[in-house]
């Protein structure tokens, strides 16, 4: 990794309108919990799942080089993808390690732990963002071919977090605002992440570490993963459509419907999911979109029942005009005179 790529890494977090919108976010609402006091407690032990699981989500889209996600409200979820809450874990480990080691111990002793822990956890964090297993993630065999991996690359991690640990120390001792404390550390927080999914992604560690292949899964098992995955693209592609952003909600469907191997059953899927929701304006734009790939693929049948739905509900829909005129010789080949009336109008 070059210095120039290592800077624009180092800065991404606040370049990425996504990861800054979340830094934001989760700032301002951990400065309401601080400001709570006790009440605040229950509002951060809300948060920091949601923080730990976003970031997670970071790493990931940064390791395969995808689109980073807008940090929806199924973040909150703590059922959904349970693997992402792992490093919550080992961190709260290691806390009351370091805590037990000065206490009783050593503070030197504790010290060395520190280090160590600051050189392997961003290896635990990149294991975990490529096999999702967080058995994977504490296999010092499986860290250390992530760390031979990256090679050199790696190191830059622990030594910018080291870097930025120290002078976000001095920011706190010179008494600047909790707000600005809080952003900081934000800050560094998801840099741990992103920088090592950059990292992942600049070295191809998805494709050269051979992972060990899990116990496969039963059928229901994996259309039950499937279906998850999809209402979480769902609920991202919501948020960006809810918020104004029409282009990029439907651009991340569509980036997902590319990797779909039952791609009809997929398409239906989406246009249910959104006929679900209060506006069904998206539903219906997506839903001209639906017909055209029914169409292009002779699904008569499904493109019929499609039409009619969109109809039902607003009977001033139209297919998109270069599909009109084939869903209008359709319904004549299939004598759904109802259809034709509303399609030749």
């Amino acid at each position: 990794m070059k210095p120039g790529d290592l800077l624009k890494e180092c800065l991404f977090p606040f370049t990425s309108a996504t990861v800054l919108m979340a830094i934001i976010g989760f700032g301002g609402l951990f400065w309401v919990a601080y400001a709570g006091k006790i009440l605040g407690l229950w509002l951060a032990f809300i948060l920091v799942p949601a923080v730990i699981r976003y970031a997670v989500y970071l790493l990931e889209a940064r390791a395969h080089g995808k689109e980073t996600l807008v940090a929806g409200i199924e973040i909150f979820n703590i059922a959904d993808n349970f693997w992402g809450l792992f490093p919550l874990i080992l961190l709260s480990g290691f806390a009351w390690l370091e805590w037990f080691l000065v206490t009783n111990v050593s503070p030197l002793l504790a010290a060395l732990v520190l280090g160590v822990f600051f050189l392997v956890y961003p290896a635990s964090l990149a294991v975990l963002g490529i096999t999702r297993s967080p058995l994977a993630s504490v296999n010092p065999k499986m860290m250390y071919r992530m760390i031979v991996a990256c090679g050199v690359d790696y190191v830059w991690i622990p030594v910018v977090l080291f870097l930025l640990l120290a002078l976000a120390a001095l920011v706190v001792s010179s008494g600047q605002p909790t707000l600005i404390v809080i952003v900081i550390a934000l800050y560094i927080f998801f840099l741990m992440f992103t920088l090592t999914g950059a990292v992942l992604s600049a070295n191809e560690i998805a494709a050269q570490v051979g992972i060990e292949a899990p116990l496969e899964k039963s059928p229901e098992t994996l259309q039950g993963d499937l279906l998850a995955e999809r209402q979480r693209i769902a609920n991202h592609a919501y948020g960006f459509i809810s918020r104004g952003n029409r282009d990029g909600g439907f651009n991340h469907i569509r980036q997902w419907l590319a990797s779909e191997t039952d791609l009809d059953g997929a398409v239906l899927w989406f246009f249910n999911e959104m006929m679900r929701w209060e506006k069904k304006d998206p539903a219906l734009f997506f839903g001209q979109e639906c017909l055209a790939h029914f169409l292009h693929h002779e699904r008569d049948a499904m493109a019929l029942k499609l039409v009619s739905r969109c109809l039902h509900e607003d009977p001033q829909w139209l297919p998109k005009s270069e599909d009109r005129q084939h869903a209008i010789e359709l319904a004549q080949r299939f004598g759904r005179d109802d259809l034709l009336r509303s399609l030749q109008r």
